[in-house]
C-alpha cells in the first residue's frame, strides 16, 4: 500500500507543476500526449529550441502532439529545481531563460538583428568610440549590426515590414543576387554559403518533431517538388514544408519563414525504392504559401530535347542545400549552402559511373541527370529532395529547375559525378498532376 500512495504523491506532484492541459487525443500517437504549443516549446529535450514550429502534428487549437516522456521529465525538472531552490531567488528562476546581453559594438551601440534597427549604416569605422577596450570590429553574428541604442525598434516596427508589404512579385525563377540585406554587408560568408534570399525558392522538409528531413523546391505556392526516397515512410500527419528559411538554428533572419502542413503527397507511381528510378514527388501544401521578397517559386523547365539539353550543357547551374560538406559526415550545415556545379553529358557521365562499385554493366536511366565531378565540390547526405537549377536562355538572374538531388557513388571526388532527378524528363509526369490537382502555373 505504500508504494501506491507514494506513486499517487509523484503524480500529484508532476501535475501541480503542468499546464493541467495534457490529454489523450486519437491524433497522436501512444507514446504522446495532446498538449499547448507553449508548453511543448518549453520542455523540449531535444536541443533545437531554436526551431519553429516544434511540431506537424496538431490535436486542436494551438495545441500539438508532444512525446509524454518529454513532458514527463520536464515536469520533474520543474519539481527538483523549486524544492531545491531558495525562497530568496526563486523569483529569478526565469532569468535563466532570458538570452544573453547584446554585443556592445561603440558608445551606446548594440549589434542587433538588422530587422530590428531603424537606419541601414553599419558603423564600422570606430568614430564615437570612448573607450579604446571596445572593439572596433564588426559584429560576430551573421545578419547582426551595430546599431545605435535609441535605433532599436521591435518587429512590429521593423523596416522590413513595409518593404514585404510593398513587395510584388515578376514572375518564377528570379534570383536575388545580392541577397536581401540593404546595407553593406561585410561579414565574413563563407564561399559556398548563399546570402540570405539569393535563391527564394529553397524549401526545407520536416518531420513531426522538427527534425530536418530533406530538401525542397517551390514551384506554386501550394506546390514543393521533392524526391521520393525521403517519403516512403512519412505521411501527411508527419511533415511540415518551411519556406523562406536560411539559418536553420536561428529566428534573426530580416524576414520570417513560413511553414504548412502537406494536404497530399503525390509520388511516382513507377518510382523504384531499390535503384531509385523516377525518384520524384510532389507535396501539396494544406495552405497556400504567402510570396514575398525571400519566398518565390522557380521555374520549371521544357520537356526534355536534344535542343534543351544541348543548351543547358553551356549555362551556369547551382545546386543549395543544408546537407553536409564531407563523405560520411553526419553533420548538416545549418546556414543555406550554395555550389556551382557543371551538368555531365549523359554518355560521359554513365562512363565515369561504370569506373566506380557500380561496374561496367551499369545503365543510366533516362529519369536521371547528372553533375559536378569537380574534386571537393558537390552535394551529399541531407541534400536530398534539393535542387538543381539552371540560368534560363537569353534572361540575367533567372533559373530553371533541372534536376533535384537523389543519389550518389561518393561525395566531391574527382571524376564521379552526382546523379540527380531527371526534371524535363518528367515534365509531362508533373503537368499531370498538377492539371489533377485544379492548379495552374503562371504563364513563363
Amino acid at each position: 500500500m505504500s508504494w501506491l500512495i507514494s506513486a499517487g504523491f509523484l503524480l500529484l506532484s508532476l501535475c501541480a507543476f503542468s499546464d493541467a492541459q495534457d490529454t489523450v487525443s486519437a491524433m497522436c500517437h501512444l507514446d504522446e500526449l495532446c498538449t499547448s504549443v507553449k508548453r511543448c516549446d518549453v520542455s523540449d529535450d531535444s536541443g533545437r529550441t531554436g526551431i519553429r514550429p516544434r511540431s506537424s502534428r496538431f490535436c486542436g487549437n494551438q495545441r500539438v502532439c508532444c512525446e509524454t516522456a518529454q513532458l514527463e521529465s520536464y515536469d520533474r525538472a520543474q519539481s527538483e529545481r523549486t524544492r531545491n531552490a531558495p525562497s530568496a531567488i526563486r523569483d529569478k528562476v526565469s532569468s535563466v531563460l532570458e538570452p544573453p546581453p547584446n554585443e556592445s559594438c561603440g558608445y551606446n551601440m548594440e549589434c542587433v538583428p538588422r530587422r530590428l534597427c531603424r537606419d541601414n549604416v553599419i558603423n564600422d569605422s570606430g568614430v564615437s568610440l570612448i573607450n579604446p577596450r571596445i572593439s572596433t570590429i564588426q559584429c560576430s553574428k551573421s545578419l547582426y549590426r551595430c546599431c545605435a541604442v535609441d535605433q532599436k525598434v521591435d518587429d512590429s516596427q521593423s523596416p522590413y515590414v513595409a518593404k514585404q508589404a510593398n513587395f510584388i512579385y515578376k514572375n518564377c525563377g528570379y534570383s536575388n543576387p545580392k541577397g536581401l540585406i540593404p546595407d553593406n554587408d561585410k561579414f565574413p560568408y563563407a564561399e559556398d554559403v548563399s546570402i540570405f534570399g539569393e535563391f527564394p525558392w529553397m524549401v526545407g522538409i520536416f518531420t513531426g518533431r522538427q527534425e530536418f528531413l530533406c530538401g525542397g523546391t517551390l514551384i506554386h505556392p501550394r506546390l514543393v517538388v521533392t524526391t521520393s526516397h525521403n517519403l516512403v515512410n512519412e505521411t501527411v500527419d508527419t511533415l511540415v514544408a518551411r519556406a523562406g528559411d536560411w539559418d536553420l538554428n536561428s529566428l534573426n533572419e530580416p524576414y520570417p519563414h513560413q511553414g504548412s502542413r502537406i494536404k497530399e503527397i503525390i509520388m511516382h507511381s513507377e518510382f523504384n525504392p531499390d535503384s531509385l528510378y523516377n525518384d520524384i514527388a510532389l507535396l501539396l501544401l494544406d495552405e497556400p504559401i504567402r510570396l514575398a521578397p525571400h519566398i518565390q517559386p522557380l521555374c520549371l523547365p521544357p520537356p526534355e530535347s536534344p535542343e534543351l539539353v544541348k543548351r543547358l550543357l553551356s549555362v551556369t547551374c547551382y545546386a543549395t542545400g543544408w546537407g553536409s560538406k564531407e563523405a560520411g559526415s553526419d553533420k548538416l550545415e545549418h546556414v543555406l549552402k550554395r555550389i556551382n556545379l557543371p551538368l555531365v553529358e549523359r554518355e560521359e557521365c554513365q562512363a565515369k559511373l561504370r569506373n566506380t562499385r557500380l561496374e561496367a554493366r551499369f545503365r543510366l536511366r533516362p529519369s536521371f541527370i547528372c553533375a559536378g565531378g569537380d574534386p571537393g565540390k558537390d552535394t551529399c547526405k541531407g541534400d536530398g529532395g534539393s535542387p538543381l537549377f539552371c540560368q534560363m536562355p537569353g534572361e540575367m538572374d533567372r533559373y530553371q529547375l533541372v534536376g533535384i538531388v537523389s543519389w550518389g557513388v561518393e561525395c566531391a571526388v574527382e571524376d564521379i559525378p552526382a546523379v540527380y532527378v531527371n526534371v524535363p524528363y518528367l515534365r509531362d509526369w508533373i503537368d499531370e498532376k498538377i492539371r489533377g490537382l485544379g492548379i495552374v502555373l503562371q504563364a513563363q
